[in-house]
């Protein structure tokens, strides 16, 4: 004979669920004009509000032929730039920044070109099947870490 579980417990078993738990926040969401061709790049930060880690994955767009994440770093005076083939991870109460010299997307052979005052289009990928659309600003400079209207800040 089979016992079922109370509905109480399966409530907490699902509510206990990294996935459902975690709260990502993305903001300031920016990209730099760029010709079709080239490759363009996208910088933002990504807030972790849950309580356990998560990883951004990998990133998908039909603007370019490849969306990598890439990481620079200076060493010796040389400037070196790396895929980031395994993620970066966000820690829980943490926060990514993707900004010049640091962390940031790149968007190799733009099929289109990104000319400033459009939006461009990419999806975050991050572990447990989570994905974040988001809408890069296509802008000269980066936006004013104060501003924040609706199409930088999205929750999930």
């Amino acid at each position: 004979m089979q016992r079922l579980l109370p509905p109480v417990l399966i409530a907490a078993a699902l509510l206990a669920t990294p996935a459902l738990a975690a709260d990502l926040t993305v903001q300031n969401a920016w990209s730099r004009p760029a010709q079709a061709g080239m490759n363009g790049v996208g910088f933002m930060t990504i807030v972790n509000g849950g309580k356990a880690p998560v990883k951004l994955m990998s990133i998908k767009t039909a603007l370019a032929g490849k969306a990598e994440l890439h990481q620079s770093s200076m060493a010796n005076g040389v400037m070196t730039m790396r895929r980031m083939d395994k993620g970066v991870t966000i820690a829980p109460g943490g926060k990514i920044e993707l900004a010049s010299g640091g962390y940031h997307l790149m968007l190799l052979g733009l099929k289109q070109p990104l000319k400033a005052g459009q939006k461009a289009s990419v999806t975050l990928v991050f572990d447990k099947g989570r994905k974040i659309a988001v809408e890069l600003a296509v802008q000269i400079a980066p936006p004013q870490s104060s501003k924040a209207s609706g199409d930088e800040h999205h929750h999930h």
